[in-house]
């Protein structure tokens, strides 16, 4: 599949609300394409129903909700390869991950856990990560590790306060002598009447020319400060030393655990998957796919941009009913009649079902198909550079041809609409001749094109089009933009937008009559109606 029919569907504006709150259940987001095993399917939609039985328990407990969201998102990532010695920075991610996910399996029901596979992560890594006092979610080395860590550190906290008593000593005697406060400073740069005479503070004071007013003074280094430098170096080099040996410890029981934090890190992601839907169904009314080897069924199928467009414009919005059995159907109607709108509709609840997640309609029963194809406008054509607006059709075509053996949905939206109508009528009878006899593929074409040949195993169907037993051609009086929408909603609210049998003579049309709608010249109208009548 192309993102071409993912853009062409709009996906994204269910996909987007799609919102996993773990690392992991992120990534799996990230990877995800139409999933073409329908046991794979099947088991991800009983997760969301498992996880729907679970919110709807918790209803009355939102505090306990809230705990499980917290500890979902407080899920880190951790190294998902064993190390040598993991580092300090590595052990703190895996202590994190225990630990929140030893609180969300608190708070789940053991048979829920169950059935996503979480169990508790075994070898007493709690207490172990816990050593000295520890936060839940926290790391060090500390003291309580290794006595000899304990000595050495303690050995470096007396060599501190001995080099800062020292220090606080020596700046005292400077501060009282010339009023210096270095406070810690390396070096103050100072007027040079104030030091008085430089060789009189060379015992104490490292004293070089700054600038013409200025002097630059150090405290000059003494034995016993240099002698506690060099044991706080040795120290802690012995430290570092130490704390590399509790780390290589600590990591031997990590590596025998790390498979099993893997295993737990994928079925956290699949519970965090199986939740996510869960939300997004309650909260946008989805409802589980029905996969069988039969007909797709579609009833009250919602293409949620159009329905949130139709909101926003002030017009009726109008769910898809409609069957589609394997082969190919041609669905005829003028533009503003909704053609387009069901193909996107099935697109929508396609994709939206085979990449795992419930949809909005009342009953979706579809296949599971292999291969997905749009062709038509909207595709991505950065590797169609020369191509025309036909060849790149063909192009798109012949992807989709490759693909006919197999269970294949594919949506043709005004196809060939860049050449003449004759070849365009004579290029679509070839192909719905071919795939008359393909079954295993569901093929839907909307045109503008009357003149394709009636063949056996098509189906051909037109939209409801224009209600004329209440067509009402008085428009709103407007201007500018305001006046188109108040046209738009009043050609929308005198529309049916649904599906019938299309008569194999029949050669109406709506255009004329929504064109005179959106201001079309009166005796334009007339005259193009009196031209369509004599072509009849």
């Amino acid at each position: 599949m192309s993102l071409g029919l993912w853009t062409y569907a709009g996906a994204d504006a269910l996909w987007q609300r799609f919102l996993p709150q773990t690392p992991f259940g992120r990534d799996a987001k990230a990877r995800m394409v139409p999933m073409t095993e329908r046991a794979a399917l099947e088991e991800r939609y009983d997760l969301t129903e498992a996880a729907l039985d679970f919110l709807g328990a918790l209803d009355a407990d939102r505090v306990t909700l809230d705990r499980i969201h917290h500890h979902l998102r407080r899920l880190p990532r951790f190294p998902d390869a064993p190390r040598e010695a993991f580092d300090e920075v590595e052990i703190f991610q895996l202590k994190k991950f225990l630990f929140n996910h030893r609180s969300l399996l608190s708070l789940l029901p053991e048979t829920l856990g169950q059935r996503f596979g979480l169990r508790q992560i075994p070898g007493g890594l709690v207490d172990l990560l816990g050593t000295g006092r520890q936060g839940d979610e926290s790391f060090y080395v500390a003291d309580a590790y290794d006595p000899e860590l304990a000595e050495v550190r303690s050995a470096l906290r007396k060599t501190d306060a001995a080099s800062r008593r020292l220090r606080e000593e020596y700046e005292r005697t400077l501060r009282e002598r010339w009023g210096f406060a270095f406070e810690g400073r390396a070096f103050l740069l100072v007027p040079r009447e104030r030091l008085g005479d430089p060789s009189a503070a060379a015992a104490l004071l490292e004293v070089e020319p700054w600038d013409a007013g200025r002097l630059c003074v150090r405290p000059r280094p003494v034995a016993e400060a240099l002698r506690l430098a060099e044991e706080t170096s040795a120290l802690l080099s012995r430290e570092r030393s130490l704390e590399a040996r509790v780390v290589a410890s600590l990591s031997g029981p990590l590596r025998e655990a790390l498979p099993f934090f893997l295993e737990q890190a994928r079925a956290v992601g699949g519970f965090d998957l199986a939740l996510a839907g869960a939300r997004l169904a309650r909260e946008v009314g989805l409802t589980r796919p029905v996969l069988h080897e039969g007909e797709v069924v579609v009833e009250r199928g919602r293409h949620l941009p159009t329905e949130t467009l139709c909101e926003s414009l002030g017009t009726p919005y109008a769910p898809l009913d409609a069957t589609f059995d394997g082969g190919p159907t041609v669905i005829f109607g003028s533009n503003m009649g909704g053609k387009t709108v069901v193909l996107k509709t099935l697109a929508f609840l396609q994709l939206v079902a085979q990449a795992g997640l419930f949809v909005p309609a009342a009953r979706f029963a579809t296949r599971v198909f292999r291969h997905l194809h749009y062709v038509g406008e909207g595709r991505e054509r950065e590797e169609g550079r020369g191509l025309s607006g036909f060849g790149f059709e063909i192009r798109q075509f012949n992807e989709a041809h490759a693909d006919f053996g197999g269970e294949t949905l594919a949506l043709f939206d005004e196809f060939a609409r860049t050449t003449s109508s004759g070849e365009a009528e004579a290029l679509l009878s070839a192909i719905l001749e071919e795939l008359a006899g393909k079954p295993r593929v569901v093929a839907l074409f909307s045109t503008h094109f009357r003149g394709v040949r009636r063949l056996t195993g098509v189906r051909y169907l037109r939209m409801g089009g224009l209600d004329r037993s209440r067509l009402d051609l008085a428009v709103p009086d407007g201007t500018g933009d305001a006046d188109v929408a108040a046209r738009i909603r009043h050609i929308d609210r005198q529309m049916r937008f649904c599906l019938e049998p299309d008569a194999p003579r029949e050669r109406s049309s709506d255009a004329i009559t929504v064109a005179a709608l959106l201001g079309l010249s009166p005796a334009l109208a007339r005259r193009a109606a009196d031209f369509l009548k004599q072509e009849n």
